[in-house]
């Protein structure tokens, strides 16, 4: 089995590709578990329930005009589309794609230590389906 090392990361947010400025991504995915244990029974039982998920992403910070704190600044208390892709920009069996609607809900537009570099590390919810695709 093939094992891949994160080195080109397709990552896009809203239409715009930030692949460029960002070094950690995180796709997060769960669904519920709803008991249906029912009376006389010795053993717990359950089922799948609703799911939901999270995007973690950390941008290297820019303040240039139209830059990443612009773009995230104005994508700000909405929602935007999500797709990333872990190995480049070519969409096969060995490249999905993964796409999503996040609710841009929080932003850290400053952060980091004397000698550090800039960042902003967000973690936006999930609103809806995520879809994997290979074609």
């Amino acid at each position: 089995m093939a094992k891949l090392v994160l080195t080109d990361v397709n990552v896009s947010i809203g239409g715009t590709d930030y692949s460029a400025n960002i070094n950690q991504v995180e796709i997060s995915v769960s669904a519920d578990e709803v008991e249906t244990t029912a009376f006389g029974s010795d053993w717990r039982t359950s089922t799948t329930g609703l799911k939901s998920g999270t995007f973690t992403v950390a941008f290297h910070a820019d303040y240039a005009a139209s830059a990443i704190d612009d773009s995230l600044w104005t994508l700000f208390g909405s929602q935007a589309t999500v797709v990333v892709l872990p190995a480049g920009t070519a969409v096969g069996a060995s490249n999905p794609s993964y796409s999503f609607v996040v609710n841009v809900n929080n932003l850290t537009p400053v952060s980091g230590s004397v000698g550090d570099l800039a960042v902003s590390n967000v973690t936006w919810p999930i609103t809806g389906e995520v879809t994997r695709a290979t074609a």
